[in-house]
Formats: C-alpha cells, sequence, structure tokens
C-alpha cells in the first residue's frame, strides 16, 4: 500500500513552496548541487514511502555521510553539460580515423555547437568521473558501505576499469585529439550509453543525499528510527518547527494504549506550530529524511493527513463549517481503507456556533479512541470537550500555558501536561485599540 496524503497536507505543513517568497520545507532541505539532483529531490518529497526497507536503506546512507563527516563536489556545471551531453540528439560521430578527421575539419572551418558540445560533454564526464573515483578512493572511508553507496562504488569502479574506459578516463594532456573526440563520443553514446546513463542516475541520488547531509549538519537535525509495533507509536525528543529562528524545543509521546493527543491552549501560545511540526516529522520520516527533533521513534504509518489552514468552497456552495465536515469524512474514509494513519486537526469545528462545535468536537473525538490502528492530534479552545474525555485513557491531554502581565500576553511556548483554561483573546483584541478607533470614528460622525 503507498502513503496515503493530499494537496491540503502539503499546504498545510508548507512542504512546496506557494510562491517565490514563501518559505518551504523543500527549500529548507535543499542543498542539491545538480538541476538533476534537485528534480529528483523533488520527486522524493513527493512521494512518501510505506516500505520500511526501503525508509531504513535511505536513512542508513544520509546518516553514513553525517557520521563519517563526508562530502563530494558535484560541479553543476559539469554534470549538466554531461546530462545534456547524453540526451542530445546529433549524429554520434563515426570511429574511424577518416571520418573523425572530416569532422574536425568541418567545425574549425565552420564552427558548430553540435561538435562543441560533444567535446565539452567528454570533456566534463572526464572530470565527473574522476571526482567519484577521488570520492571513493579516500582512505578515511570505512570498507562497509550502506546499500547506496556500495552500489554507486561498484558502478565507479566498473568504469574506472572498464578497458574501453581505461583510455578516456587516464589521458592526461588537457584536451583530446580529433580522432579520441570520435572514438569515445562512440563510446559512450553508442556502445556503453547505458553504463554512463547508469552512473548520471546514481549521481542525483547521490547528490539528494549529499543535500540531506548537508541540511542535517547545518540543522542539527535527528534521524528517526522506526518501531515495528502492533499498535501505533510515537515519541519525538526535542521537536522544532522549522521556520522558527531559536525555537523552544519540546518532547512528546504517545503512551502505551493512547491514541489521541487533546492539545489545549490561548491564541498564539504555539498549538499550530506544534501541530506542523509533528506533521512535518511524521511526513519526513516517511520519506526518510532526517527530521526537525533530537530523536524520534515512530510505527511505519500507511498516511496523514492534517486540516489546519481549511477554507470554505464558494465554487461548490460550501461554507466553512460544511467544508469542515466535509473533510472529516473524507479523512475517515482514508482511514477505513489504510487503517494506520497519522491525522490532524487545528481548531476542529471551529466554523459553527459553540454548542454545535462543543458537541461535534466531542463526539468526533469520543469514535477517534475507538479507532486504535490510527493516531489523532486535535486542538480546540473548547476545553469543556477536554473535561468530558478526561477518564478515558486513551488520550493525553497537552496543552501550551500563557498568562497576561499588565494586559500584555506572555507566552513561553513550552508543551505541559493537562488542560489549559487559559482565554487571552479578548486582552489581544484589546491591545489592538479597535474599540478606541471605533469610538474615534463615532465621535467624529457626530462633529461632521
Amino acid at each position: 500500500m503507498t502513503f496515503g496524503t493530499d494537496s491540503q497536507t502539503f499546504f498545510d505543513l508548507n512542504i512546496f513552496p506557494q510562491s517565490r517568497s514563501e518559505k518551504s520545507v523543500f527549500d529548507w532541505y535543499n542543498y542539491t548541487q545538480t538541476n538533476g539532483g534537485k528534480d529528483l529531490f523533488l520527486g522524493i518529497m513527493k512521494d512518501p514511502l510505506s516500505d520500511l526497507t526501503a525508509i531504513k536503506s535511505r536513512i542508513d546512507c544520509v546518516q553514513f555521510l553525517v557520521d563519517n563527516n563526508l562530502y563530494c563536489d558535484l560541479k553543476r556545471k559539469d554534470v549538466d553539460a554531461v546530462d545534456y551531453y547524453l540526451s542530445e540528439k546529433n549524429a554520434i560521430l563515426k570511429k574511424n580515423i577518416l571520418d573523425s578527421f572530416y569532422s574536425f575539419i568541418t567545425y574549425r572551418l565552420k564552427p558548430n555547437n553540435e561538435y562543441y558540445q560533444i567535446t565539452r560533454g567528454l570533456a566534463c564526464l572526464q572530470t565527473h568521473i574522476r571526482s567519484l573515483i577521488a570520492f571513493f578512493g579516500n582512505q578515511e572511508i570505512p570498507d562497509e558501505l550502506p546499500e547506496f553507496l556500495s552500489e554507486l562504488k561498484s558502478e565507479v569502479r566498473r568504469i574506472q576499469f572498464h578497458p574501453h574506459f581505461k583510455p578516456f578516463i587516464n589521458h592526461k594532456k588537457k584536451k583530446l585529439r580529433f580522432w579520441q573526440i570520435s572514438r569515445f563520443d562512440y563510446l559512450i553514446r553508442k556502445k556503453e550509453k547505458k553504463i554512463v546513463e547508469k552512473l548520471l542516475e546514481l549521481t542525483y541520488t547521490f547528490d539528494c543525499y549529499l543535500s540531506l547531509a548537508e541540511a542535517a549538519q547545518k540543522h542539527k537535525l535527528g534521524f528517526p528510527s522506526f518501531a515495528e509495533t502492533t499498535l501505533p507509536e510515537l515519541n519525538i525528543d526535542g521537536i522544532f518547527h522549522p521556520f522558527i529562528q531559536n525555537p523552544v524545543k519540546n518532547d512528546i509521546g504517545l503512551g502505551q494504549n493512547q491514541n489521541l493527543c487533546f492539545l489545549s491552549g490561548a491564541n498564539m501560545a504555539g498549538k499550530s506550530t506544534f501541530l506542523k511540526s509533528v506533521g512535518l516529522c511524521v511526513y519526513l520520516s516517511h520519506i526518510g529524511f532526517p527530521v526537525p527533533a533530537k530523536a524520534m521513534q515512530t510505527s511505519l504509518f500507511n498516511g496523514l493527513y492534517t486540516t489546519i489552514n481549511i477554507s470554505d468552497d464558494i465554487n461548490k456552495g460550501y461554507s466553512y463549517y460544511y467544508s469542515e465536515v466535509k473533510r472529516v469524512k473524507d479523512i475517515v474514509l482514508q482511514i477505513k481503507e489504510r487503517k494506520k494513519v497519522l491525522v490532524i486537526f487545528d481548531e476542529l469545528f471551529r466554523g459553527t456556533n459553540v454548542k454545535d462545535a462543543f458537541d461535534a468536537t466531542l463526539l468526533i473525538t469520543t469514535g477517534f479512541t475507538k479507532i486504535q490502528q490510527s493516531v489523532f492530534f486535535i486542538s480546540t479552545h473548547i476545553v469543556e470537550v477536554g473535561k468530558e474525555l478526561e477518564m478515558s485513557d486513551k488520550v493525553c491531554f497537552k496543552c501550551f500555558n500563557s498568562l497576561s502581565d499588565n494586559g500584555q500576553p506572555q507566552y513561553n511556548y513550552i508543551l505541559n501536561d493537562g488542560i489549559s483554561s487559559d482565554r487571552l483573546g479578548l486582552t489581544i483584541l484589546k491591545n489592538e485599540q479597535i474599540i478606541e478607533i471605533i469610538d474615534e470614528i463615532s465621535e467624529n460622525e457626530k462633529l461632521s
């Protein structure tokens, strides 16, 4: 079964850029050096995995690069030139001496881009292969390599000691002679093209893993581990959101047999940011990425669905509340199909009156506690719902506390146990002096 998610979740978690000026998780992780690597990196981020072996293989490779402080300079211009050269539809040069000489003289008399691209492509390929040979020739690299690096090393060695490639790789002079250009072009684009294409494909994957290793070191990320348990498990230490400077880091863990976290707190206390952080850690762990946390242990999920920034749908004639109801139904149907799903609801049923919101939230939340294969995070201002759930051993209660100091809201963004009854909405409203502005408008109208 594939890992299920949707565009709403991508939007809620800011995984991909929505506009040029907007931050995205993709940009935060992306240190790729080549265009092909960047394209592959984007594809990897769009395709979370449900195969634990594949996830662990990716994590092991990135962690190996970090632990051994390994880096390889993949020069963008060289690799991109090789890609362009291999994809060229121009006629492959003939390797016999007469045709080689004719192609060379024709180019000298009337220079053309096709011949130039061939010579440039060959030179860049030579440089790239040599850089990979040098990387694996590093004496500090352990003999025992993770699966991917072992595969890449084998391909590099295959080319390095290939009898037809050795003259190409070991050519000492700065420029190739005309007959060598034709000979090597025939070798690379005709006879052994699949070998070079395979190396380029592995190079782009290598670029992605190097990018992840750099992100892990720069942002001080942790590596997730997976627990193969019957009931779902989620424990994250030192979780933080990527976009927050100097973030307050928190720990979150669901106890044994608990499958629902009830989150409360005042406006702007940190609930939404925390929920996004949890969602990101789960999503990123399922694509084999290091996560914004000190450590993480999770079970394997079959999907992730969030409802944080939902809106009404004018085109379909849906009100905000009906959009919420439809969203809940769609997610429940996904749970029915996929069984093990992580679900995040921020301010469930905010689009209706307080009485209906209380009843609906309590009804849905109580129902979720019965679905033991999935995990739910639900935030709400209606703390009375929490009071009704306190007797359930399936629910853990977390909150962000806050206080008002001389009319100014104060937040520490520290996650605590329990239910918060803090209400600072009116304080925030008063601090903006909206009533004073209204009164001023009213007085001006009387005078005019």
